[in-house]
């Protein structure tokens, strides 16, 4: 199996205590097909229609905040 290198960013909203990490790069209007609840809803991994994890949430305060 080969790696795979991807453009990745991140954002943190303070409000909503939540922070998301981009795996493939901005994610078009409609690009989430599924929306998966891990660890008791603090993460939650977003599917793109070809079952690839394109996205993860993860709730949580930031530290220092």
């Amino acid at each position: 199996m080969a790696l795979e290198e991807h453009p990745g960013t991140w954002t943190y909203d303070p409000e909503a205590k939540a922070a998301y990490v981009y795996l493939r790069g901005p994610i078009a209007e409609g690009g989430v097909a599924r929306t998966v609840t891990m660890d008791e809803a603090m993460v939650n991994l977003d599917i793109d229609a070809d079952g690839r994890v394109i996205g993860i949430e993860i709730l949580a305060e930031w530290p220092g905040q």
